[in-house]
């Protein structure tokens, strides 16, 4: 009889043990169910989160290559995106001729034409239709021979002007009539045109829309090449797959379904009630 009781106490208490294994059970699949919003918006962020590493890690290179190309566009002056303040110094147009007459034009804005230029304008010649007509020629000189060029046009030193340049850039005929006395009398001259720019005295404004798109173009097209760097030190030294991690962590981090965790509630309940009988 004493067995028999031993027996009884031991099943008992196992039932027992199993009954408030099954409540625990039932109170944590019902806190589950009455969270299940909560828990899947943690689930989510948490799934978002380490997503949203793997992509930093992903792009991470091709981004720190567009920022140092960003940079040493910043540290050339010519920022993409952004228009800089620049300096737009002063550009002076000097207009003189062998007579002595001088003129200047001062400006801020580049001018439309700055090469500079030296005019031998030739005495004016009938012809026998009454007309009139005299030679232009004109010499492109370079900077360096600006002072040469002064003397020769304050001289009038026409021959000096030949042996400088050897030939003209352009040669025209000018015809006309109804000339003054003093225009027929007058002889061959010189004229220049000598473009120079301030170093002291500048403004402050801002870059041009157009220069800015055009530098913002250009750094996409550097910065588009610069990647090739980074992507092919990762194609051939690096097993890092995006697409690998985001599967893993998509199957790793599943929402709970409410419908899986009544029915799992339901099974538990009725075991439970089964062991109350």
């Amino acid at each position: 009889m004493s067995k028999n009781n031993n027996s009884y106490n031991r099943q008992k208490l196992q039932q027992e043990r199993l009954m408030k294994k099954l409540e625990n059970e039932i109170k944590e699949i019902e806190k589950e169910i009455n969270n299940v919003k909560l828990t899947n918006f943690k689930i989510k962020t948490v799934r978002n989160l380490k997503i949203g590493l793997r992509a930093i890690q992903l792009f991470a290179p091709y981004i720190v290559t567009a920022c140092i190309v960003f940079d040493i566009f910043s540290l050339m002056g010519t920022t993409p995106f952004i228009r800089d303040n620049e300096k737009q110094k002063l550009k002076v147009k000097k207009e003189f001729d062998s007579f002595g007459n001088i003129r200047y034009e001062q400006q801020y804005e580049s001018f439309d034409n700055s090469l500079n230029k030296v005019y031998y304008i030739g005495k004016w010649n009938k012809k026998d239709d009454g007309f009139y007509s005299r030679e232009i020629k004109t010499y492109v000189i370079d900077d360096n021979i600006k002072d040469i060029v002064t003397k020769i046009v304050d001289d009038c030193n026409i021959t000096s002007l030949e042996d400088v340049f050897d030939k003209p850039n352009s040669v025209k005929i000018q015809i006309q009539n109804n000339l003054t006395d003093e225009e027929i009398s007058k002889e061959a001259y010189l004229e220049a045109a000598i473009y120079s720019t301030s170093s002291d005295d500048f403004i402050i404004v801002k870059e041009s829309l157009a220069n800015n798109l055009y530098v913002t173009f250009l750094w996409f097209i550097v910065t588009i090449f610069t990647e090739l760097i980074p992507l092919n030190i990762r194609s051939k030294c690096s097993s890092f797959s995006f697409e690998d991690c985001f599967n893993n962590l998509v199957d790793r981090y599943q929402p709970q379904d409410t419908q899986s965790l009544i029915k799992k509630l339901e099974i538990k309940k009725e075991n439970y009630n089964r062991l109350m009988r």
